[in-house]
Formats: structure tokens, C-alpha cells, sequence
């Protein structure tokens, strides 16, 4: 019985640990898997984020919302925009994005 409760505490204390707060801070540079480096900045009460020396925005009116980061997910080089969710993860961002009833998830690693 103390082996259960033992290991329900730890399961607990590690959902903690992994929940999303509306205090995140997202700013910085981030690299695609592609090897891009994307600056996210706070524009009022949302993030967005436009490729380094680029004036594109990529990532759109990011927010925190139902307790998840909320936003838009664009490729320019395909011409694409789609929904996303998104999960700080150490030092990764976690994109689950979705368009349709395609789901797909993309990492972005933290730079600075």
C-alpha cells in the first residue's frame, strides 16, 4: 500500500512539474529541426515569431488559453498555416499543430 501512495506522490509531483503556466517566458531564439533560428517576442498580450532577419511572421498570436500556449503556425515555403498548441520543455518547445484531421508535432531547441 505505501509502494502505491509512493508512487501516486511521485506521478503527481511529475505532472506538476510538466504543467504549462501563463508565466512561461518564450522570448529568445529558437532552432527549427531545418537548422532556422526563430526570434519569438511578446507583442502585447500574445508571442510571435518571425525567422532571424526576416520580416515573416511564422509564429502568430501565441497565448495562453484553458490553460495551454494557443496559436498559429505558419510555412511560408509552403504556403501553409495551421493551429497549434505549444509545451515548453526544458529547453525545447513542443508544437502539436493542427490542420484538419492531420495532427503533427514539431520541436523547436532554445539558442540562448
Amino acid at each position: 500500500m505505501k509502494k502505491n501512495i509512493s508512487l501516486l506522490i511521485a506521478l503527481f509531483m511529475t505532472v506538476l512539474a510538466m504543467a504549462q503556466k501563463s508565466t512561461d517566458n518564450l522570448t529568445g531564439r529558437w532552432k527549427t529541426a531545418e537548422g532556422t533560428i526563430i526570434e519569438i517576442n511578446k507583442s502585447g498580450l500574445a508571442f510571435i515569431g518571425k525567422p532571424q532577419g526576416k520580416n515573416v511572421v511564422v509564429l502568430k498570436d501565441l497565448v495562453f488559453t484553458d490553460d495551454k500556449w494557443k496559436g498559429t503556425l505558419s510555412n511560408p515555403k509552403k504556403n501553409t498555416t495551421a493551429n497549434c498548441e505549444a509545451y515548453l520543455e526544458g529547453n525545447k518547445i513542443r508544437f502539436v499543430v493542427k490542420k484538419g484531421m492531420m495532427k503533427k508535432e514539431i520541436f523547436w531547441s532554445k539558442t540562448d
